[in-house]
């Protein structure tokens, strides 16, 4: 096992650097564009909500005082690191079936490389958004950087131990894809992500705090408007949900692992 992760360990490095090149192969600005497009987005998102519809809170609300945009891109940015990479690692070990056929190396590689890649391209616009809330702000302390720190990490463990469940599903599950979109979009829209929780009727409440996105939504929106880290109760969640994600994530993954040759 420790020669095992230590090559894996080794070959991450090569492997999510492939996953980056291959992303904008061809294209005249190459990995330019992985700075360029978070900017773009920020940008349309800002004329959107704020410029064009003047998206406000409610007046006496807790959120009165906070631009929505700010609300909005604190929680959507992570949202779309987690949805990236699920739906890169989902398909990495089917995109890679030469390789697997061939080569014999820990194919585990695939899934944890995509879902890095996935994570470091939407890094970039979180570090250019969290820029523009410091110059907004006056400033960013360091207790709210480091809770969105550690909720990148714990998001980050989360969204490899399920990537790598959906990868090895996909080898067996063609259709494993087509059910992923659909069930990202139910968490999605029943997460705090667009609205918060405040302004949902309190007997939808369980139902959306059973959602396994809605306490990082939480937890963003607290360490970037407000700077503080999330409650003991909810930390504790949350890590016990990243460790029980990335444990049950390898052991499945390596339990169907010897029979993705032949499948595929």
């Amino acid at each position: 096992m420790p020669q095992r992760l230590l090559r894996v360990s080794r070959l991450l490095p090569p492997f999510i650097g492939r996953e980056l090149r291959e992303q904008y192969a061809g294209s005249l600005l190459g990995v330019l564009w992985s700075f360029l497009q978070p900017a773009l987005y920020i940008l349309l998102y800002w004329w959107v909500f704020a410029a064009v519809m003047r998206t406000r809170f409610p007046v006496g609300s807790a959120l009165a005082d906070t631009p929505f945009i700010v609300f909005l891109l604190s929680a959507l940015l992570p949202w779309f690191a987690f949805q990236d990479g699920l739906n890169r690692a989902a398909g990495s070990i089917v995109g890679r079936r030469e390789m697997v056929r061939k080569v014999h190396f820990p194919v585990i590689v695939f899934p944890l490389a995509a879902t890095a890649a996935a994570f470091m391209v939407q890094a970039s616009s979180y570090v250019l958004f969290l820029a523009i809330v410091a110059l907004w702000q006056g400033g960013f302390s360091l207790n709210a950087l480091g809770a969105v720190t550690v909720l990148l990490g714990l998001q980050f463990a989360v969204t490899a131990g399920l990537g790598l469940l959906l990868a090895a599903f996909t080898v067996y599950l063609r259709d494993t894809a087509q059910v992923l979109s659909l069930v990202l979009a139910v968490v999605f829209y029943m997460a705090p992500i667009l609205y918060p929780l405040t302004l949902v009727p309190a007997e939808f409440h369980s139902l959306i705090r059973f959602n396994p996105f809605t306490a990082f939504a939480e937890s963003y929106h607290s360490a970037v408007l407000v700077g503080v880290w999330p409650n003991f109760t909810m930390l504790t969640g949350l890590v016990l949900f990243a460790v029980g994600a990335l444990a049950a994530g390898v052991y499945v993954f390596q339990r169907l692992e010897p029979g993705f040759a032949d499948v595929l």
